[in-house]
């Protein structure tokens, strides 16, 4: 095989709209989310050449220390060393071929922003082109992965023309399709406490809610409400009052005139949305300090 070394920008996701169903025979809720792709990246270098079968993942942390407390799982753990393990045992059985992956951390984890299964989409994308796989061989195997690994898959396939990055997740979050849904260009910012909340516990509190119905926001988005209106996360509910220094970011949003806090996935980022670059600038000029992580963002 011809030797294969790309440096990658690995992104992060919003989900506009988040309803979550009850919990299925198989454990995993249903959902029904609208996501966009935000700019914040870590980055991955995959290099796939000849020579003894491998997979090597060197880690550089490049996490503020304020949200370093969760540790980044180093080599097997790693969901990216995963993806690129299951790429060659599924795309070149038997093969002397081998993948280095450096990654360059930057973005928080417990977060709700779906970093690490970015990470695997990315090394599956790039080990599925240095073999020469088509796109659609990569979508079970990111199935297989996480739930989330195959909405960074999306962009990789010509599901239909007019879906401007929106896309909509069904099932337990692997189910995705383009939404032909004209949003602008969003803007704002990402504020995290210095405090992870696993993905697991957060199910756990959103159960326990007494009476609790699913939402319909991405129903009503599709429908034609407003984007402002629309915004929604059924964890909002459980995560905030479980979740103190969470639910101090999302008001600290609120105060600082974000025209919506809104929680990123099961948390612990929320996401403060601004009218334009210029304001999501103001926003963190006064929250500059009061967070231990803030980053100006936009959609791709």
């Amino acid at each position: 095989m011809t030797p294969y070394k790309a440096t990658l920008a690995s992104p992060c996701k919003l989900n506009l709209t988040l309803d979550v169903g009850t919990p299925r025979r198989d454990d995993f809720h249903e959902i029904d989310s609208l996501v966009v792709l935000l700019s914040p990246s870590d980055e991955l270098t995959v290099t796939v050449k000849p020579g003894p079968r491998l997979v090597k993942l060197i880690l550089k942390d490049r996490r503020p220390d304020a949200v370093a407390i969760e540790p980044v799982p180093k080599g097997v753990e790693n969901l990216a060393h995963k993806a690129a393990q299951l790429a060659l045992d599924t795309l070149a059985p038997g093969k002397e071929i081998q993948v280095w992956i450096t990654l360059a951390k930057r973005l928080p984890v417990q977060a709700g922003l779906g970093a690490g299964s970015c990470n695997a989409a990315t090394v599956l994308r790039a080990v599925g082109e240095a073999l020469g796989s088509s796109p659609e061989a990569l979508l079970p195997l990111g199935a297989q992965l996480g739930s989330d690994v195959a909405l960074f898959l999306a962009p990789l396939l010509p599901l239909s023309a007019g879906g401007g990055g929106l896309v909509r997740l069904r099932g337990r979050g692997e189910r995705i399709e383009p939404v032909a849904l004209t949003l602008p260009k969003l803007y704002g910012v990402l504020a995290r406490p210095a405090i992870g909340v696993p993905t697991g516990p957060a199910y756990a509190l959103l159960d326990a809610l007494a009476g609790r119905t699913p939402g319909n926001a991405t129903e009503r988005l599709l429908a034609g409400e407003s984007l402002l209106s629309a915004l929604s996360n059924d964890f909002e509910a459980a995560v905030l009052p479980a979740y103190p220094a969470v639910a101090a970011v999302h008001t600290a949003l609120t105060d600082a005139g974000a025209l919506r806090a809104l929680l990123c996935g099961s948390g612990s980022s929320v996401f403060g949305l601004a009218r334009d670059r210029a304001h999501a600038r103001e926003l963190v000029k006064t929250l500059a300090g009061k967070v231990a992580w803030l980053k100006l963002v936009e959609s791709l």
